[in-house]
């Protein structure tokens, strides 16, 4: 087990790199970042690691990074991220940034660990773990619902593959998505509530008003509605949808916010009128 902030922090379920039993690494706060990544890796050849690369380059279709550190133990390979500094949102982004990019690669089964001089961010915590629902929210780490249609496509498809099964726009799936999503989530209960990430709500609510606008004739309209709503609405006729504030109030409330009953609502009033 490595040093993360300032207490071991076990994980159930998640392997870490094993070392000896002279305790965790220790991160020297604010410390020069290069030399204290050759410092560790120097220490971790010392514990049995065979190091593979420093500064290795990982590339994936979200994007390319580098993680500092590239490991072989126990005939399993890990990446070890190496921080000196104080944490700030701009840090956190990146660090989140550099495990989604691990996660879409070549090197999805690799073990990722941080080591940090600081204690470490809730959601840089969680993201660098492997639960269910962190693995699903970095797929979707860079969603935007900048256009709507792909959102919800690109939704889809990473909802379709992590689950196994073959989602579609028909207002039934609606209950499936709901029922997995809360599979996820609850799953992290020992961890507290889980992080939600902008990509998750954004998806999410880009495939619940995709589902909509399909089910109507004609069909729905997308359209980017300054200063109401939370993203892009969908228009029906004289109905104006915000799909995306609809799909936070699921993710942070629960069932009580059903998509499924919202859609088969709004499917209901559009036949009677």
């Amino acid at each position: 087990m490595f040093r993360r902030g300032e207490e071991e922090t076990p994980e159930e379920g998640v392997e870490r790199v094993p070392e000896e039993s002279r305790g965790p690494i220790q991160i020297e706060p604010d410390a020069p970042r290069p030399a204290t990544i050759l410092k560790v890796a120097g220490e971790m050849e010392e514990r049995g690691g065979q190091i593979l690369e420093l500064f290795k380059e990982v590339e994936s279709p979200l994007g390319r990074v580098i993680l500092p550190i590239y490991l072989r133990q126990n005939d399993r390979d890990f990446f070890v991220e190496v921080e000196t500094g104080p944490w700030d949102s701009r840090r956190s982004g990146e660090a989140v940034d550099r495990a989604a990019v691990l996660r879409s690669s070549e090197h999805a089964g690799a073990g990722l660990e941080i080591l940090s001089a600081y204690p470490l961010p809730p959601e840089v915590e969680f993201y660098f773990g492997t639960s269910p629902a962190a693995l699903l929210q970095l797929d979707l780490a860079r969603l935007t619902s900048d256009r709507p249609e792909v959102c919800a496509g690109l939704f889809r498809e990473v909802g379709s593959r992590h689950w196994g099964v073959d989602l579609d726009y028909e207002p039934e799936y609606l209950t499936l998505v709901e029922d997995l999503l809360i599979a996820a989530l609850d799953a992290d209960d020992t961890q507290g509530v889980p992080p939600l990430s902008d990509g998750l709500v954004a998806g999410l609510g880009c495939f619940l008003g995709e589902t909509i606008r399909r089910n109507v004739s004609p069909p729905g309209i997308w359209l980017q509605q300054e200063g109401w709503g939370e993203g892009p609405v969908v228009e029906i006729g004289d109905f104006i949808l915000d799909p995306i504030g609809k799909s936070r109030a699921f993710l942070e409330i629960g069932p009580e916010e059903s998509l499924a009953f919202y859609a088969e609502y709004v499917l209901k009033q559009w036949d009677g009128s």
